[in-house]
């Protein structure tokens, strides 16, 4: 054979021995960043599914969002008491609370936060130029208006800004993963999280986030360039009203700046640290804002910094070699002490109270070190957590996933003032906290109802935080008895007290008929959970005098008033006669099934509290008023089938609908492990009724009203379809503790389904869904803690009460072992 014939014949042999070399080598690429993803890309779009996250021991259950419908609203970061920001599922920052803007309209950044250029070419990672336009709940309609949108980009001429094509968006409060695809040669994650720890109080009150970006390079070429984390400082920068402040470089541990307001005294009183972790070659400037011509330029420089702007950017250089990978962190910690009872630092004439996180954090450059120096841990100590949600035997993943991303509530609700200046009256170790209703829509601090529905994460992870709170309707407790119904928002029938973030302003508000139930059954929590019997002394009399009140609001029906509405006209302020279900079609009145059957649940708490404080004469009294109770539920309420909605004795009126929320009184019962208010066969009979009426009638839930055929009802108000999400989650409860497991499990199901995978409500909890149609939409409220009554579910699981979670190997009492670490955490008033 020839020279030539041989270099023919070896030729392709040689060229298959490159390609296949070549492809092994890209196909090992590929693997090794497939395993430096935070989980794996082309997961389906908003689906319940399995899979690996980086960090977990095993594939956990989530939904993965790219595309629409998306998130409402992107999951925050954030914790107890420290405000929040929101990261959109775009890549945008969205509504913050940082600074103390708490209510409508929240402060709206709308700007994209962090960019990449690679080889001279930028990337802005966020996939579109649109941002919410925030528009507040319509007061008039009970409504939030659709979502409109607005450009949160300038054209720059020529110089267009190039965005990712797509975003991978997974949040499992308080970790949000995120994975990017761009035209750029290197791929681009990010782990954003707060260190928000159930059991550390201390902890989970740090004003700080860690932002983790993960660059990975896939490609043969050694590639060069920038990481840019902007942040936009106080104010939105579409406002650029400009809030006098000043800069300092930070050195130690991390490269970055700390910007503070000029003002030293009152809410303005604000500073922030930016900074990338340990890291050289780092450059610092002014924000990039919604300038693209700074986006694109930001590997070669970055603008300069303004009076009117204290917005930051911090870029970090990087050099990758084949097939390497890097991981760049940066730090966001904040500090914004006070805040105004109206909600907002521009308002004038109000209360100024001060953050509990400023009692032990001093400062966002202590916050930003202690991020730096823990980073490792405290993320361990997140997913370690989590982990034992997720990998629970008994919840169903889609469940595990709910219970995770419901405490996301707790950042955007939560407030806790310290006993300084006005709040003189409370300890200084505890302070006042509470949870607002609806920042965006209804807000006020600590509507009872709301907390019944919602406090119970609070009493399981922060006993301290639900102490206070308890400690705040005692203090506010009226000379008539009765609890107030806010600590301070804007249902106070004082036009003066309309101060929708007032720790300081009780009302009696209405809903008179259950405020005693809701304090006298959350104390019972609180007692049952800690077993501290300190505490039912201390509030034993607090307890009578409000059970007192509620049990002498019809004087005239006797010892059967139990089980019905106040004498008309109670609540005084012309809103009507209501409870906490406020149906205005077709009302409450005389004896009524819902509100009676809580209130016989409030007395049989009394009765057992009676019976500890060894109190024989209440216990007679108690037993007197269930007795009358139960006689006029089964001789006047009950009619066969179910129990009549309400029967009016003065006027002989009666509502035969389906109530399908009647037996709340029963669930209470149950979850606090007392004797129930409505026998056994009238309760399964119910069930199954209710079943097959107003479950029928609703594809994700249970209809609030049936008529009596089973027929849909075409009342007023929440309309034919409508029910609330709380609500809901009782009733499948009470199928479950009925011993209907299935069944129960599956309307939950259907329920969160439709929440989080139909409409993307997952980090936007609504009030109520829509009553006009049957599609699911949520009708009003977003942010509503209410919606924290799911972590009831876990015990209703296991056929327990609330108390069955913390026994040794419950799943909360796991949830605080992994939590506290090693270590052991740290709780107020702990040295460490």
């Amino acid at each position: 054979m020839t020279m030539k014939s041989k270099v023919r014949f070896l030729a392709p042999i040689v060229l298959i021995s490159l390609i296949s070399g070549f492809l092994s080598w890209q196909a090992q690429v590929w693997a090794e960043e497939s395993s430096a993803t935070y989980f794996p890309k082309g997961l389906l779009h908003a689906k319940w599914q399995e899979f690996e996250v980086k960090g977990f021991q095993e594939p956990i259950p989530g939904v993965i969002y790219r595309g629409n419908p998306r998130p409402t609203c992107g999951m925050p970061l954030g914790g107890l008491d420290t405000g929040c920001l929101d990261i959109e599922a775009n890549g945008m920052l969205g509504y913050s609370t940082l600074f103390n803007h708490l209510i409508y309209p929240r402060l709206l950044y709308n700007v994209p936060f962090l960019g990449i250029s690679v080889d001279g070419k930028s990337c802005v990672l966020a996939t579109d130029t649109q941002g919410k336009l925030d528009r507040p709940v319509e007061r008039e309609t009970g409504t939030f208006p659709p979502l409109d949108y607005t450009p949160a980009f300038f054209d720059t001429g020529t110089e267009r800004v190039t965005l990712a094509k797509s975003i991978d968006y997974f949040g499992h409060y308080p970790i949000l993963d995120m994975e990017y695809q761009t035209d750029l040669p290197v791929s681009v994650g990010v782990r954003a999280w707060s260190p928000m720890l159930p059991g550390d109080t201390k902890t989970s009150m740090m004003p700080g986030l860690i932002i983790e970006v993960s660059l990975r390079n896939p490609d043969r070429q050694t590639h060069r360039g920038t990481i840019a984390l902007s942040f936009p400082g106080f104010e939105s920068p579409h406002e650029q009203t400009g809030i006098p402040h000043k800069r300092q470089s930070i050195e130690k541990n991390m490269q970055g700046v700390v910007v503070s307001s000029l003002e030293q005294d009152g809410a303005r009183q604000l500073s922030y640290v930016l900074a990338c972790l340990g890291q050289e070659g780092v450059r610092r400037g002014g924000s990039l804002g919604v300038d693209g011509a700074a986006w694109n330029s930001m590997e070669q420089r970055l603008p300069p910094t303004k009076t009117e702007d204290s917005g930051t950017t911090v870029a970090a250089d990087f050099k990758l070699q084949p097939g390497e990978q890097s991981v760049r962190r940066f730090v966001l910690s904040w500090h914004a002490p006070k805040w105004n009872a109206g909600g907002a630092p521009g308002v004038e004439d109000t209360r100024v109270f001060t953050h509990m996180y400023a009692k032990y954090y001093t400062s966002a450059v202590e916050v930003a070190q202690q991020l730096a120096s823990q980073h490792e841990d405290l993320l361990k100590r997140v997913i370690a957590w989590q982990e034992e949600i997720y990998h629970d035997e008994h919840l169903p993943g889609w469940l595990a996933d709910c219970l995770i991303n419901n405490l996301h509530l707790i950042p955007e609700t939560s407030i806790w003032g310290q006993s300084k200046g006005l709040l003189s009256n409370f300890e200084p170790e505890l302070g006042l906290f509470g949870l607002n209703e609806c920042p965006r829509g209804c807000p006020q601090i600590e509507c009872i109802p709301c907390s019944f529905y919602g406090n119970m994460p609070i009493v399981y992870f922060y006993p301290e935080a639900a102490l206070s709170t308890l400690r705040g309707y005692k203090e506010y407790q009226f000379e008539d008895g009765r609890p107030p119904w806010i600590f301070g928002g804007v249902t106070a029938m004082d036009v003066e007290n309309k101060r929708p973030y007032d720790l300081a302003a009780p009302d009696k508000g209405y809903q008179t008929v259950l405020n005693a139930a809701c304090y006298v059954i959350m104390l019972d929590r609180y007692w049952r959970t800690t077993g501290d019997d300190q505490v039912l002394h201390e509030f034993y009399d607090s307890l009578k005098r409000a059970n007192d009140f509620s049990m002498n609001l019809r004087p005239k029906y006797g010892l059967s008033q139990i089980v019905s509405m106040p004498e008309p006209g109670t609540d005084g302020h012309g809103l009507g006669d209501t409870e906490w279900f406020e149906a205005p079609e077709p009302g409450w009145k005389g004896y009524v099934t819902h509100a009676g059957a809580v209130r016989m649940a409030q007395v049989q708490v009394m009765k057992r509290m009676a019976q500890t404080m060894e109190d024989t004469e209440y216990v007679a009294k108690c037993d007197q008023w269930l007795e009358a109770g139960r006689k006029v539920l089964e001789e006047k309420l009950w009619n066969g089938t179910y129990y009549l909605n309400f029967f009016d004795p003065d006027e002989d009126l009666r509502s035969d609908m389906i109530f399908g929320y009647q037996l709340d009184g029963e669930w209470i019962c149950d979850a606090h492990g007392i004797e129930g208010v409505f026998p056994k066969q009238r309760i399964d009979t119910t069930l199954e009724t209710i079943r097959q009426a107003n479950c029928q009638l609703s594809q994700s839930g249970a209809t609030n009203y049936a008529n009596a055929d089973g027929s849909a009802a075409k009342v007023g108000g929440y309309g034919t379809y409508g029910y609330f999400p709380p609500e809901l989650m009782m009733l499948a409860m009470t199928y479950m503790y009925e011993g209907e497991q299935e069944f129960g499990i599956e309307l939950m199901h259907k329920c969160m389904e439709n929440i989080v995978c139909q409409w993307g409500y997952t980090w936007d909890a609504p009030n109520t869904i829509r009553g006009d149609m049957d599609t699911g939409q949520r009708h009003f409220g977003g942010d509503y803690y209410q919606n924290m009554m799911l972590w009831f579910v876990p015990a209703a699981l296991k056929n327990r009460d609330m108390t069955g979670p913390l026994e040794d190997n419950g799943l909360v009492q796991r949830v605080l072992r992994a939590s506290r670490g090693p270590a052991g955490g740290s709780s107020l008033g702990s040295s460490d």
